[in-house]
């Protein structure tokens, strides 16, 4: 039995032929579910990008590693909330933490960042 076969078991009959055309689309669909193997993560980036201090932050990394009280002073933002945005960056791989004497530096990870997008467009594009 296909994937398709076992998915449509779950449909009710009544709405089978409202679906129809859709049906042979399934396998696709689960295809795409199956092509993320770290949804997890990209959740967590997805929801980094969703915020604009956040690309802001983004922007800024990307030329050139800085310290969280650098970002702070160029963005006019508290640096606690920095800090908390950076963290939600850390945790969805898109920035990394080093400490350099007496600060914490962020450098935006760009492979991770490219990574993410080539994988979105790979879906996209089926």
């Amino acid at each position: 039995m296909s994937r398709a076969e076992e998915v449509l078991k779950r449909v009710p009959r009544r709405c089978i032929e409202d679906i129809r055309e859709y049906v042979e689309k399934i396998d696709r669909a689960l295809d795409n579910l199956e092509k993320l193997e770290d949804k997890e993560r990209m959740a967590w980036a997805f929801k980094a990008l969703s915020n604009t201090t956040k690309l802001d932050i983004i922007l800024l990394l990307s030329a050139s590693e800085m310290p969280v009280c650098l970002i702070s002073y160029i963005l006019e933002k508290d640096q606690s909330l920095i800090s908390h945005h950076l963290s939600d960056l850390k945790t969805a791989g898109l920035v990394k933490e080093t400490v350099k004497g007496k600060f914490r530096v962020y450098k935006l990870q760009k492979d991770a960042l490219l990574d993410l997008f080539n994988r979105i467009g790979s879906i996209v594009k089926g």
